[in-house]
This record gives structure tokens, C-alpha cells and sequence, in this order.
């Protein structure tokens, strides 16, 4: 018998990152009832297993393109989980150091995987969302760390009109369906998903609505005040890059609502999606409902249930 010789390849091209494989998630077809079909947008099946990390990737890209950001610097972000972990697995990924500044009542599974990852936590008060901000930018300044800057960054925007946006135009067409959708449901942490993919949507779609999701316990945009609740990830939308002129209709949903209907979706459809996610499902869902000449809805599912296990 021959002795094996085995040979070490020669790659012409460098290797691919794991970023390189953010985006292009499938379009499924979640809950399909009496003609009725809320099409999910499967954003955790994105690498670091949420939405964000496709605005994480956006914005670290055009800094090395621009040359503010080279190997070994620290970056540092204001989070409620999901940007943070979408920003430390790409610094992991490219060789920086992160800090992330986020409230303290998170859930401990998203703390656990940014630490995982390297990232050095820097908690605020239980939703102060505008304290982990005021820190991060005042840390950014003091100590010349850059500035990630979610929530007043318009490439939050961009790569979601650029990427999410056409890829749900694109699957949705390549359905057959035999009319066009009727909703675009999103829940508004940034405002950066329901502003660009939306905007999008709407120049393909010119007669799709634009519905805003946010916690009936933090009606911010709804004219209430901000509160706590459990709907991680979304809330404070309007202060930041939502106009509210485009959005044609804002639902509020309880905590409870959203994590019962989590925990629905996964005994009866076999997908673990996160209580944001399950929030826009619901939304969408009971709009079609109320609007029985429709039959369409389009959503993002936000991320993964896991990081949830200790809220659910």
C-alpha cells in the first residue's frame, strides 16, 4: 500500500473572514394562516446571530477604509446586547479592543458572550440608555477610543437600504406571490432597520406601510414615557434616527405578550427567535388580521432565542 502524501494547499486569495458572510439571510414564510403569510426576515442567522451585525460590519469597514481605526485600537459602544456583541465579535475577528457601556439589567446571556469574545463591560443603571451614551462618548473623548456611535450614525441607515432592503424586495419577488406586500413591521432601537430597509421598500413597494413596534410598557414614540420592560433591543427608537413622518402607524406590545408569543413560535414552528422578534411576528400577524383585504407582511427576525433562556 502506497504511503499518503498529503500536500498543504496553495490559496491565491486570502481566506475568507467570518464577517464576510453577514447578510443574505433567508425570508421565511413564519406564520401562514387562512391565506394569510408574515414573511420573517431570518437576521439570526447572521454570524454573531443577530441584525446588528450587519450596521456593526458597515460601520468598522468604512472606519478602516477611511484609516481612523488599525489593529490594536479600542473601540467602545453604547448597547442594550446585540450591537455589543455584533462589535466585539468583529473586533475579536480584526485585532481591537472593545468596551461597551450598557445598562445593567441586560440579559446575563448577551453579557456572558460579549465577554466571551474579549469585550470589557461597562455598566450603567438599569435602563439608562442615555447615561451609557453620555459615558461612552465621554470615554471616546477622554481617552481617544473611537466612537462607534449607533444611534446618530447615518451608515446605521445606509446599510440597511443598501443590503436588507433589496434582499427582502428580491426574495419576496422571487416567491410568486400574487401581490405585493401590504406591511413592513420593525421594531425601533436605533431607528437604522425600519429607516433603511423601509425606505427601500417603500420605492419598490409604494403602497407598503411602514409600522413601528415598541414596548407598551416605553411608549416613547407613541408620546409616553420611557419605562423598563423586557423587549431588549428596542424602545428609544424615536430620540435617535427615526422620523416619525414616515412611519404610518406605531403598535405597542406588552413584555408579556411578546415573550408568550416567543415561546409560541418555537413549540409550533420549531424557530427559537428572540422576544423582539417574536414582538414584530405578532405585530404583523394581528395587522393582517385587522386588514383582511391584505395578505402579506414583512418583518425582521431580530436574532436568536437563546441569549433569552434567563428571561423566558
Amino acid at each position: 500500500m502506497k504511503n499518503t502524501v498529503f500536500k498543504t494547499p496553495t490559496y491565491t486569495k486570502p481566506l475568507s473572514l467570518l464577517s464576510d458572510f453577514v447578510g443574505n439571510t433567508p425570508l421565511m414564510p413564519l406564520v401562514f394562516e387562512k391565506n394569510k403569510c408574515v414573511w420573517g426576515k431570518s437576521e439570526f442567522m447572521n454570524p454573531s446571530g443577530s441584525v446588528k451585525d450587519r450596521m456593526a460590519k458597515h460601520i468598522i469597514d468604512n472606519a478602516e477604509s477611511m484609516g481612523l481605526i488599525k489593529t490594536g485600537d479600542t473601540l467602545i459602544e453604547a448597547t442594550s446586547g446585540n450591537t455589543g456583541i455584533a462589535f466585539s465579535m468583529l473586533a475579536a475577528e480584526r485585532g481591537y479592543k472593545i468596551k461597551i457601556v450598557m445598562p445593567c439589567n441586560m440579559s446575563k446571556e448577551r453579557k456572558q458572550m460579549m465577554v466571551l469574545y474579549g469585550a470589557e463591560l461597562i455598566e450603567v443603571d438599569a435602563g439608562d440608555f442615555d447615561g451609557a451614551i453620555e459615558l461612552r462618548d465621554e470615554l471616546s473623548e477622554k481617552r481617544g477610543w473611537f466612537n462607534c456611535n449607533q444611534f446618530h450614525n447615518q451608515l446605521n441607515i445606509d446599510v440597511h437600504y443598501k443590503t436588507t432592503g433589496p434582499e427582502m424586495q428580491k426574495q419576496f419577488l422571487a416567491s410568486n406571490t400574487d401581490e405585493a406586500p401590504a406591511v413592513f413591521v420593525a421594531g425601533t432601537g436605533t431607528g437604522g432597520t425600519i429607516m433603511g430597509a423601509g425606505r427601500y421598500l417603500k420605492e419598490c413597494f409604494p403602497d407598503i406601510k411602514i409600522v413601528a413596534v415598541e414596548p407598551a410598557e416605553s411608549p416613547v414614540m407613541s408620546g409616553g414615557e420611557p419605562g423598563l420592560h423586557g423587549i431588549q433591543g428596542i424602545g428609544d427608537g424615536s430620540k435617535f434616527l427615526v422620523d416619525l413622518s414616515f412611519v404610518d402607524e406605531i403598535v405597542t406590545i406588552s413584555t408579556d405578550q411578546a415573550t408568550k408569543y416567543a415561546k409560541k413560535i418555537a413549540k409550533k414552528r420549531g424557530v427559537f427567535i428572540g422576544i423582539s422578534a417574536a414582538a414584530n411576528v405578532w405585530v404583523a400577524k394581528n395587522w393582517l388580521e385587522k386588514n383582511p383585504q391584505h395578505n402579506h407582511a414583512l418583518t425582521i427576525l431580530c436574532d436568536r432565542g437563546e441569549r433569552y433562556l434567563s428571561c423566558l
